[in-house]
């Protein structure tokens, strides 16, 4: 008993370390890719994969978006989508999508950390939030499209499950989420958001 005490105590401590140290940057975007994005990433809700291995048509279009084959993860892959198929939608060349191109959620952020420009860490609509597993390279990504109080906001997210059962990161679909920016995920926790400045 003891020793889950002090676990518990030990977790709570990193919580807070995490839950302190948010960081949002800001990436310009034009304003009507930023919509569209909105609409595609709408449109996704409900998509399931076909035999719950990271593939399926709408996910493999999603994994193959960012040059990755059926079986890897796509929560990064699946935002990345958004912006991708709506520049095509828009006649827009893939310059214009302000994320990185990639399916790992850690070099989707460090990148942004890199020519964005840094704000307050408080979420808004259409912020990318990111968790991350401490001292590894795995993560997760879900784009902000209600913003509640207390630190609770709702989430479009891929590669989640539909409820709390079930692997939040790792999941079988597409779907709709109710998160909070002061809580795990699992064993990640909250790094930050990628806004965007619409030009």
């Amino acid at each position: 008993m003891k020793r889950f005490v002090i676990i518990t105590i030990l977790l709570l401590l990193v919580a807070s370390v995490e839950t302190f140290s948010l960081q949002r940057y800001l990436i310009p975007c034009e304003g009507k890719l930023l919509l569209l994005s909105r609409d595609s990433l709408l449109a996704q809700v409900g998509v399931k994969e076909k035999t719950g291995r990271n593939d399926g048509r709408k996910v493999e279009s999603y994994l193959r978006s960012v040059g990755l084959v059926k079986g890897n993860p796509y929560c990064a892959a699946g935002q990345y989508w958004c912006f991708y198929s709506s520049a095509t939608v828009l006649e827009m060349t893939n310059k214009s999508i302000p994320i990185y191109r990639t399916g790992s959620t850690v070099t989707m952020f460090n990148e942004a950390m890199k020519i964005g420009q840094k704000s307050n860490p408080y979420p808004i609509i259409d912020d990318l939030m990111f968790w991350r597993r401490p001292n590894e390279w795995r993560g997760h990504v879900e784009r902000i499209i209600e913003v509640k109080k207390a630190g609770w906001v709702v989430t479009v997210g891929f590669n989640t499950s539909s409820g709390d059962k079930g692997s939040q990161y790792d999941g079988g679909g597409v779907y709709l989420r109710k998160r909070n920016i002061h809580h795990f995920l699992g064993r990640m926790v909250v790094r930050g958001f990628i806004g965007f400045k619409t030009v």
